[in-house]
């Protein structure tokens, strides 16, 4: 069998399994100088990918894996600092969707930017002058398998297929399916899918990887103890890692327009703003607050008005809560009180320093001014705010939008 590569990233053999299970596996290598930082790669990999299993290399299967990997290359990589030989395989699944669904992101693409956020998270406190590349993977699940030969364990395949096998039945889904929902999207934690229920008909379906569980149960909790809310869609029904909403479509009334050279992000419009103000404060009054309230999170039905999507964020305080206007969901978690590895989701603008449906930008306003009672002039001025904004962000280059939205993932 001939295993030459043919790239740098290219280790080629006839297929070994035409199992549907293996579609969505990428093995993650982290290299050795990056060994003592495995934890923080785990839980990199982990907020975009299911890990089926970790292997440190003994030293006779590192050198294998050097030899045979990547044509051999273990070098700088464009980097100031060579990354070493491989020293872990981290075995990840994207739980893809069913197959025929068009649109879908490939795993390829997952696997790239699963890979690329978590360096940035490995690399976080180190000198660009001494940066090193930490982590590679496989592509395509032909050559997961390639890589996991060099264990020399004729266990690994059928092992794994146990692993992959449940993990495709835990996350099937449980209704007669119509169509995956926004295949295109990101969909880190879970699937989302429009079904027919045998009671409540055309619904969708939301349901959670098994890695993702604390999300699941935080917005399972959401939707039980924040029902009473108009912006808090309807619970149907729910499952062990499944969630069942209504059908509701989006008019995108809620939408001014979208700022320019920024993805996801849009301006809203001042009454939308103020009902997400007092959602906020409807929340503090709780003793919870939200992390991910962000324009892509939200819709606007013609009949149940605005209703915002993925609660996943939404936690109670860990004390006695701040005052309002220094609440979580305004300004973010205070950076003394964070750890590392600490649960804040990647946003635009913000940083993770509150959320982007209240940034100016976004909604014309201050905090303080979104939570007083409107005022006359309120509207005008808050238009002429976001008009700024938007001839702003209009001006960007491509490079400076790029650094823009850079920094909201960090």
């Amino acid at each position: 069998m001939d295993r030459s590569p043919t790239g740098p990233d290219a280790v080629r053999s006839r297929p070994r399994t035409g199992s549907q299970a293996w579609r969505g596996v990428v093995v993650f290598v982290l290299r050795e100088h990056a060994a003592e930082q495995l934890d923080s790669a785990l839980a990199g990999i982990t907020r975009g990918m299911e890990i089926i299993e970790v292997v440190p290399l003994d030293r006779a299967q590192r050198d294998t894996a050097r030899r045979r990997l990547r044509g051999g290359r273990w070098g700088r990589d464009g980097r100031p600092v060579d990354g070493g030989g491989p020293h872990t395989f981290i075995v990840a699944c994207d739980v893809v969707p069913p197959d025929g669904q068009p649109g879908a992101r490939t795993v390829e693409t997952r696997a790239t930017e699963v890979r690329a956020r978590t360096t940035r998270w490995l690399l976080r406190a180190v000198d660009d002058r001494v940066a090193y590349e930490p982590l590679h993977h496989s592509v395509g699940p032909q050559q997961a398998l390639d890589y996991l030969e060099v264990l020399d364990d004729l266990t690994v395949q059928s092992r794994l297929l146990v692993k992959l096998r449940e993990l495709g039945d835990a996350c099937a889904v449980p209704f007669p399916l119509v169509r995956m929902l926004a295949p295109e999207s990101p969909g880190y934690r879970a699937r989302v899918a429009l079904v027919d229920h045998p009671v409540h008909g055309r619904s969708v379906c939301k349901i959670f990887r098994p890695g993702a569980a604390r999300y699941f149960r935080r917005e399972l909790r959401a939707r039980i103890e924040l029902a009473d809310l108009p912006e808090v869609p309807a619970l149907l029904d729910h499952g062990p890692n499944w969630l069942l909403t209504p059908f509701y479509t989006d008019d995108a009334r809620h939408i001014r327009r979208h700022l320019p050279n920024v993805a996801g992000v849009s301006q809203l419009w001042p009454d939308v703003g103020r009902a997400l103000a007092r959602f906020a404060c409807a929340l503090h009054e709780r003793g919870m607050f939200i992390l991910d309230l962000s324009p892509h999170n939200l819709m606007s039905d013609p009949e149940s008005g605005l209703k915002v999507l993925d609660l996943e964020f939404v936690q109670p305080y860990a004390g006695p809560p701040p005052p309002l206007e220094d609440c979580y969901t305004f300004r973010g978690v205070p950076r003394e009180l964070r750890s590392p590895g600490d649960d804040v989701p990647e946003l635009v603008l913000t940083k993770g320093v509150g959320n982007s449906v209240f940034h100016p930008a976004v909604s014309g306003a201050r905090i303080g001014d979104l939570l007083r009672p409107a005022r006359r002039g309120d509207a005008l001025r808050m238009s002429a705010v976001q008009l700024g904004w938007f001839a702003a962000f209009g001006l960007l280059t491509p490079v400076h939008a790029a650094l823009v939205r850079r920094r909201g993932r960090r």
